[in-house]
Parts: structure tokens; sequence; C-alpha cells
């Protein structure tokens, strides 16, 4: 998904025990406030909307299953 662009301005681009949630700009809980505001929307607002909530879900659940460091 493009929202995943982001991930292109972080210094080093790839990290393994790195948390997306809160570290990128289009992973924070700003930008995850205007994704729940699209739902209200017409399609495909909501529709989008509702895709970039459940990416914001999957990269939480992989922040849940990192190891503690």
């Amino acid at each position: 998904m493009l929202v995943d662009l982001d991930h292109l301005v972080a210094n080093p681009i790839f990290q393994a025990n790195r948390c997306s949630i809160n570290f990128h700009p289009l992973h924070t809980y700003y930008a995850m406030l205007v994704y729940f505001v699209l739902l209200f929307f017409r399609k495909p607002f909501n529709i989008i909307g509702t895709g970039l909530l459940f990416h914001m879900l999957t990269d939480f659940t992989d922040c849940l299953m990192m190891p503690a460091s």
C-alpha cells in the first residue's frame, strides 16, 4: 500500500525490531484519527479508511509480537 512509502524516510529504512506505529508519519495516532474520520464519508473514502485502519491493526499486531528488548 502507498501508506508504507513513509518507511523510506526512516533511517535506517529497515530495522527488524522497530515498531512502525508512532514511528513513521503515516503510522501515527493522529493519522489513524484521520483514517477513522474517513469511515464517515461516502465511497471510496470509507473503503480507503477501512483498509488503512486494517493496515494499522496488522502493523500493531507485529509490534505486539516483537521480543522484549
